[in-house]
C-alpha cells in the first residue's frame, strides 16, 4: 500500500547508487515532493533529488 512519497538526494549524481533521504517527512502527493525539490533546486541548482514511493 502506497503511503506517500519522500524526498531523497543522490550522492553521486545521476549514477546508479544509493539515495538517501533528506528528512524523516513523508509527503502525501508527489507533486507535493516536486514541489519541494524545486524549492530546494533554487538554493542549490546542482542536488540530485529524487521523489520516492513510501509503501507501507
Amino acid at each position: 500500500m502506497l503511503i506517500g512519497f519522500v524526498l531523497l538526494v543522490s550522492a553521486c549524481g545521476h549514477d546508479a547508487c544509493d539515495a538517501l533521504p533528506v528528512s524523516e517527512y513523508i509527503y502525501p502527493t508527489k507533486v507535493a515532493c516536486e514541489q519541494m525539490a524545486a524549492r530546494i533546486h533554487k538554493v542549490r541548482p546542482n542536488v540530485v533529488l529524487i521523489c520516492g514511493e513510501v509503501h507501507r
